[in-house]
């Protein structure tokens, strides 16, 4: 069957409109609304974010080369659907991922593929299912596509692969409300010259106000009663854009929509008028501006238009300024006096844009200078990327200003509703009204209630309010308390029945549950299945075989259904293994590891070993040592044994040997020495050789030309740290948390290196977002135990490894289990803390101390890395030999991704020991750059006087030998 699409579209980007209403006062205005007023009606386009395109291996770039658009206009909102054809030039499979961000009020409804020439809608599913599901089936070499939302409002889709040559189709629907006049605006921002087949429809005689790239259109009337139009162009060029405004109803009236047996409404109530700004007395404010790295992608010269508005309505105040980053820092105090605020101007303006974005500092507490201002101005996108803590009330009020395309207005919105505070978004409203708003006293909000329907949502424009709830009887009212006091009230009879009112009201009561995401993200997860929503609970996903859904159970589109259900039957009926049989299976993996911990090895040099027969291999290509007995995993075939004989190995030439400057560290009788990780890149030894007061201008000078590069926020972060800037080493780590938004990758690398800069409390954070987004890897649990241990939790810790212990996993993990389970018992048997074990199985409660334990773990899947140790006698442990004569183990080979390989060893022999990896290779699809790998070392393991060594290091290139370091045991 033909291959599977490759991405979403920079297409679809250029397709969602964005508009605001530029203001355009300035100081001099004579009023602080009255520049803007004026501005109000004029209509501007905002560029929107590109979007962010990754496709390993593309020679030649994949081109559009159709694009079918079909607008529906329909009593105030419009539906948009784009099918997308796809051509890849190239002569191999590609996989791509694309990201790019909605506005607010924009929904996607709808997402499909072309299989065979027939669409396959896809279907919801939980969000780390979808994500496990898509990436276990590419390893198949399967078509999946999935459509899911990262934090604030960017959606990424990934499909795999694009056939060589070949050509591929998907399908989006985006739904959203008009402008408040009316107007609904399709930029057409083609560069590829695609055949454009453009068709609008619409129920009432709209009227085409601009569409010059194309030439006249006119929207005529068809049989049935509706309004339309379309054209045709063979190869469109150009960057021309529809605009059609719909007549606005000025009388309420009530859209009706069904899903399944239930009925759902959306009532449009207009608004009288404007309301009268009514000033209030502002004496003392706290301006918190966003500094991260995404805050440089706001507008800016908007925010300060609002600012000086605010300052000409309140000209005496007194200012205190907080930027925002991984850290909220120091506060700087102005005086404005008679609203002169040019001095706090210019501060904002030198604001440098760098690190994570962490709302946890915006908690504050009553008895804390934040709670003695008037009210609190936050600048913002609200992608907070490295708090933790559920949103909290603010003792006086918040007021919030968004002038970002991708953000979070739903967390933003729910920040300001608590406290009394606006939320404003000026790329959703004329700056003219977000000023009146800002400056004003609080409106009421519209109150509804209804008869004869339940849970209902409001949304409001300009001009309009939207209700929207779920119809419980067919004679349903609804009472509205205006904001001025007035009460209206009408019976809920539809004008008109529009399929999409459901999934609308739905994604609407899902913006509205995210106000306390962390209590309802269940209830999230259910909307989104039920609806087929994409939300920060569920993804959308097309697969291609019906075994495909069944092996993960989710449910297929109806077209598969009958297919499915009679392969679950048989499915079903077959025996699955239970919990009880896979802790008797780990208990037999623990007995196997405590004959060998019990087992005297001798400590003289080892004989010369042949090469291991076909015959003496198990299953999973490994060699059967003597006392080690493997169990059966997954197939993967044996590969060569290194070519450096054991006797004379020599430490590979592109590693330099450990000199004394690697900072040894001493525990017990073992002395350990890492070799630090030395980047090559030119930016780099710029960085080494700079002054001290130089190094973090440097840094900046050097980002504009690897922005999006993971390796140089590592490396400036160590350079950073190595110099004794720790702040600013922190600040330029956590910039890895904005790159690639919920990339788990990015995040365990984050997480890692604030271990190694000993800050296990910002790790655990990142590793509960890590557990969140991978819950079917075990790594997730098991670094967030062992980062729990780090920060003195030891409690914590062994219940988050005994997660690992008592589940399944995939075969690409082979005994993972007994390796957490070493790592529970060790903390357990060293007792720095009194830890309850009553959740464990008493058969798995053992202590195994060791002199030595080497632990490896790298951040890419898909990857293969192995680790060889070399003891004193010359004798080297690697997966073909996986023991060694005096008794070193390694354990089972992980070579579909992350790890851990780990060495142990319980009585060391005195000597020199030497720890190297090499890269074997990998199956990636979409390739990263290097892999990232850490190395620990732990002395007394499992013991009082345990300590260990970690270390971060990168591969580049497949086949690479590192040589990580060595140990001396006296």
């Amino acid at each position: 069957m033909p291959k599977r699409l490759l991405l979403l579209l920079t297409v679809l980007l250029a397709s969602s409109p964005a508009e605001v209403t530029r203001a355009q006062g300035g100081r001099d205005a004579a009023s602080p609304v009255t520049a803007m007023r004026q501005a109000d009606t004029e209509v501007r386009t905002v560029p929107l974010v590109p979007p962010r395109l990754t496709v390993s291996g593309a020679q030649q770039p994949v081109r559009l080369q159709a694009v079918n658009v079909t607008v529906e206009l329909t009593s105030g909102f419009a539906r948009t659907t784009f099918e997308f054809e796809f051509h890849n030039p190239n002569a191999r499979a590609l996989e791509g991922d694309l990201e790019f961000p909605l506005l607010e009020g924009q929904a996607i409804t709808g997402f499909a593929l072309d299989l065979n020439g027939t669409w396959r809608d896809a279907v919801p599913v939980e969000k780390a299912l979808g994500q496990q599901v898509f990436e276990e089936v590419i390893r198949t070499q399967v078509d999946p596509a999935l459509l899911e939302v990262t934090r604030g409002n960017n959606y990424r889709v990934r499909v795999y692969p694009l056939a060589p040559r070949g050509n591929r189709r998907v399908r989006l629907e985006v739904t959203e409300a008009l402008r408040a006049d009316g107007t609904y605006r399709l930029p057409l921002l083609f560069t590829d010259q695609p055949r454009l087949h453009l068709v609008v429809s619409a129920a009432s005689p709209a009227t085409v106000t601009s569409f010059s790239a194309l030439g006249p259109l006119a929207l005529t009337l068809k049989p049935g009663g509706s309004y339309g139009a379309q054209t045709v162009r063979t190869k469109y060029v150009g960057s021309g854009a529809l605009e059609i405004r719909v007549p606005v109803v000025p009388r309420p009236q009530t859209l009706i929509g069904r899903h399944g047996t239930e009925q759902y409404f959306l009532t449009i109530l207009p608004k009288r008028g404007a309301a009268p700004v009514a000033p209030r007395s502002v004496q003392s404010v706290d301006l918190i501006w966003d500094a991260s790295g995404s805050g440089a992608r706001r507008k800016h010269a908007e925010e300060l238009v609002v600012l000086d508005a605010y300052f000409k309505a309140f000209p005496d105040v007194q200012v205190r300024l907080l930027r925002l980053r991984d850290v909220m820092e120091p506060a700087i105090g102005f005086s404005v006096v008679e609203g002169d605020w040019r001095e706090l101007r210019r501060e904002l303006q030198a604001t440098v844009y760098d690190g994570g974005t962490n709302f946890d500092a915006l908690a504050c507490a009553a008895n804390q200078p934040c709670a003695k201002v008037t009210e609190r101005l936050l600048f913002t996108d609200g992608l907070d990327t490295l708090g933790s803590a559920p949103l909290g009330r603010s003792p006086v009020p918040l007021q919030i200003v968004n002038a970002a395309v991708s953000s979070d207005p739903a967390r933003l919105n729910a920040l300001a509703g608590r406290s009394n505070g606006v939320s404003l978004n000026l790329l959703q409203q004329p700056a003219g009204e977000a000023a009146d708003r800002l400056i004003g006293a609080p409106q009421r909000p519209l109150e509804v209630e209804a008869s004869g329907a339940a849970q209902l949502t409001v949304r409001e424009d300009l001009r309009s309010w939207y209700v929207s709830g779920r119809l419980t009887s067919a004679d349903a009212t609804l009472r509205a308390r205006l904001p001025d006091g007035a009460v209206t009230q009408l019976a809920l009879t539809p004008t008109a029945n529009v399929d999409f009112i459901a999934p609308l009201w739905a994604a609407w009561t899902v913006e509205d549950l995210r106000a306390d995401e962390h209590l309802n993200r269940a209830e999230i997860r259910r909307l989104g299945e039920r609806f087929g929503l994409v939300t920060p609970g569920t993804s959308l996903l097309v697969l291609d075989r019906v075994e495909d859904y069944l092996r993960y159970d989710v449910t297929p589109p109806a077209p598969l259904q009958a297919q499915y259900h009679t392969l679950k039957q048989v499915r079903d009926a077959q025996n699955v293994r239970t919990d009880a049989e896979h802790l008797s299976a780990v208990q037999q993996m623990l007995s196997r590891y405590d004959a060998w911990w019990k087992r005297d090895f001798p400590k003289t040099a080892p004989e010369p070993k042949p090469e291991p027969p076909a015959a003496d291999l198990d299953a999973s290509g490994d060699s059967a040592s003597p006392g080690l007995e493997l169990s059966n995993g997954d197939s993967t075939p044996l590969r060569p044994a290194p070519v450096v004989p054991q006797a004379s190995r020599a430490a590979p030439s592109a590693a330099p040997t450990p000199s004394s400057s690697s900072a040894p560290a001493q525990s017990g009788a073992v002395t350990v020495q890492l070799q630090k990780w030395r980047p090559d890149a030119p930016y780099a030894e710029r960085l080494r050789t700079a002054a001290q007061a130089d190094l973090y201008r440097i840094y900046l000078d050097e980002r504009p030309s690897y922005e999006l590069s993971p390796a140089f926020y590592l490396d400036a972060a160590d350079i950073l740290l190595e110099r004794g800037l720790p702040d600013l080493g922190l600040r330029v780590l956590s910039n890895l948390a904005e790159l690639q938004l919920e990339n788990r990758a990015v995040l365990r690398i984050l997480a890692y290196r604030y271990l190694q800069a000993g800050h296990p409390e910002l790790a655990i954070s990142v590793f509960q977002a890590v557990e969140r987004l991978a819950p079917n890897e075990p790594q997730s649990y098991r670094d967030l135990g062992l980062a729990y241990a780090a920060a003195g939790d030891e409690q914590r810790a062994t219940e988050a490894l005994y997660t690992v212990v008592r589940r399944s996993w995939d075969g690409r993990f082979p005994e993972v289990e007994l390796l957490a389970l070493n790592e529970l018992n060790a903390i357990v048997s060293r007792g720095r803390m009194t830890v309850s074990t009553a959740f464990m199985d008493p058969r798995l409660k053992a202590a195994h101390p060791l002199d030595v334990r080497v632990v490896a773990t790298w951040d890419a899947d898909n990857t293969d890395l192995d680790m060889w140790v070399t003891d004193p006698n010359g004798d080297r442990v690697y997966y073909g030999a996986p023991l060694s004569t005096q008794g070193g183990q390694l354990s089972r080979d992980f070579t579909g991704g992350y790890g851990p390989e780990v060495f142990s060893l319980r009585d060391a022999k005195a000597g020199k020991y030497t720890i190297e990896m090499d890269y074997f290779g990998d199956n990636q699809q979409v390739l990263s750059g290097s892999v990232t790998l850490q190395v620990k070392v732990i002395t007394g393991f499992g013991t009082p006087g345990e300590r260990e060594q970690l270390i971060t290091l990168r591969l580049k290139d497949k086949k690479d030998q590192l040589l990580v370091g060595e140990f001396t045991v006296d």
